[in-house]
């Protein structure tokens, strides 16, 4: 069940840089919004049901825009678990910033205004959540949004060339695989990637090697 709410309940509101591509380095604000409709076996988000502040969406939006930064990271948890997640971008948006936003998968894309940037994953057989993915939203992706597959092992990476293939991804976005930290060797997935032949990317998460939010 989303949660309906006036205010927006953040678990994190601070600058860093984007940690995966396409967008990896740009400096940007990062907003955390509370809460997640999945428990990844692997989740690297454990502070995702924090409530460390609410506050509205325009608040929120005139906050990251004294930031002085291009980009902001709308991410989670599940950002599209609060139902007030579109009209944060919106606001943001006014305020002439680049929106990055990272979801799941799990829910509609379609209020999304179509100037954001998408990362929308697609859970592997690891993750615990097979089958969660809403495939209506493939519609709605671009070629500037991303499809992210995060790969813990072979049967990982096989499932995912099945997935990409059957969904026909590389014909309307950009498809990357991001190695689980400390599970998936960045090089091993290369070589898999490479063996392939197929157009993907990988994704290191730049963040967790920085030691940055």
């Amino acid at each position: 069940m989303k949660i309906t709410a006036n205010m927006i309940n953040l678990s994190e509101f601070t600058e860093t840089l984007i940690g995966e591509e396409p967008h990896s380095g740009e400096p940007c604000i990062l907003i955390r919004i509370t809460g997640c409709n999945l428990d990844c076996k692997w989740c690297d988000t454990p502070n995702r049901y924090r409530v460390k502040e609410s506050l509205k969406p325009e608040a929120i939006a005139e906050r990251a825009a004294k930031t002085g930064k291009r980009w902001a990271l709308i991410t989670g948890g599940e950002p599209l678990l609060c139902e007030e997640t579109p009209q944060l971008i919106r606001e943001i948006l006014k305020k002439r910033m680049f929106v990055l936003l990272e979801t799941n998968g799990t829910f509609s894309l379609a209020d999304i205004p179509a100037e954001v940037y998408k990362s929308v994953d697609i859970k592997t057989p690891s993750s615990g959540h097979v089958g969660s993915f809403y495939n209506p939203n493939i519609n709605l992706l671009t070629r500037k949004d991303i499809a992210k597959f995060v790969i813990a092992n072979r049967t990982d990476f096989d499932w995912a060339i099945g997935e990409i293939e059957r969904l026909g991804l590389t014909a309307v976005t950009q498809v990357i695989l991001s190695p689980v930290w400390r599970r998936m060797a960045p090089r091993r997935l290369a070589a898999m990637i490479l063996e392939s032949g197929m157009p993907l990317r990988l994704s290191v998460q730049l963040h967790k090697i920085l030691k940055i939010p």
